[in-house]
């Protein structure tokens, strides 16, 4: 009797083990295949294939990505912002269709290096307290740029509304909508927006069609954005350069990934855009 009680204890100790080992084999795969997953980056999978098949990496620059190109942390210039007066000022982008607006608010953004900037904040604003919320809310933004470009601003255009950005280069100006502020706010894209404006004034009319950008274009396999590439001679290079402002900057900002995509896919742009920051720099 206690001879068969031992064999069934030593029998039933066996599979006691067998059961154990196997649970923890089975927790230790589980385990490892959620490191795995944790640890997978959809990022370099995504511009691995991207390289294969020569698309553009993101859609747009701005509003179709998560990268903070520009931060708060980053040198402000903006020394102070001053009330001129109310004026009659031409005003593209209106809603109301007027070109002339006889009541702009004029204020006039101060930055301790370069050449002030004017601000007009059209009529529909109501009054200089609510016109000047705005004014400042793109001043400091302003002061994030580099000194060459922002010096290239003659002003900068405020309406009411929500419609998108954009730059008149031969004029010297962009125009910006309140909503569309506030939206580009919350979503840490408004200094990108800035530079992405700028860039249509300072560059785009002594480069954007030049020979030596589009022999750039043409030696690059691919394009940084579906926009980029959907409008070549307009948007390209604003679009190109936000990335290699970034790059060239602050190295190390953008995702690894994202950096040797830029290397590998965009070089020739990436060599222009550099060349380009650093003449007009040390113009300055």
């Amino acid at each position: 009797m206690s001879s068969i009680n031992s064999t069934e204890i030593l029998v039933k100790r066996a599979l006691m083990v067998l059961l154990i080992i196997l649970v923890t084999t089975n927790c230790k795969e589980r385990g490892q295949e959620a490191n795995t997953a944790a640890n997978s980056n959809p990022l370099k999978e995504t511009i691995s294939e991207l390289k294969e098949t020569n698309k553009p990496l993101y859609r747009t620059s701005i509003t179709a990505t998560d990268i903070d190109f520009i931060t708060e942390q980053d040198p402000d210039a903006f020394k102070n912002l001053d009330y001129l007066k109310r004026g009659t000022r031409e005003m593209p982008g209106s809603d109301t269709g007027d070109l002339m607006d006889n009541g702009a608010f004029i204020f006039k953004a101060n930055f301790t290096a370069g050449n002030p900037v004017e601000i007009w904040a059209h009529s529909s604003f109501g009054t200089s307290n609510a016109a000047k919320e705005y004014a400042q809310k793109l001043s400091g933004r302003l002061g994030k740029l580099p000194l060459y470009m922002r010096n290239k601003l003659s002003h900068v255009i405020l309406h009411k509304g929500d419609s998108n950005a954009f730059a008149e280069d031969a004029g010297g100006f962009f125009v910006l909508y309140s909503e569309n502020m506030d939206a580009r706010i919350s979503t840490n894209d408004l200094e990108e927006t800035v530079f992405h404006e700028t860039v249509h004034v300072a560059f785009d009319l002594a480069h954007a069609k030049s020979k030596e950008w589009k022999q750039a274009q043409e030696k690059d396999v691919t394009f940084i954005t579906e926009y980029a590439q959907s409008k070549p001679e307009k948007e390209d290079l604003a679009e190109s350069a936000i990335f290699a402002y970034a790059m060239i900057y602050y190295p190390g900002r953008l995702n690894k990934n994202v950096e040797d995509w830029v290397r590998t896919n965009i070089p020739n742009r990436l060599k222009f855009l550099k060349k380009l920051f650093e003449e007009n720099n040390s113009k300055t």
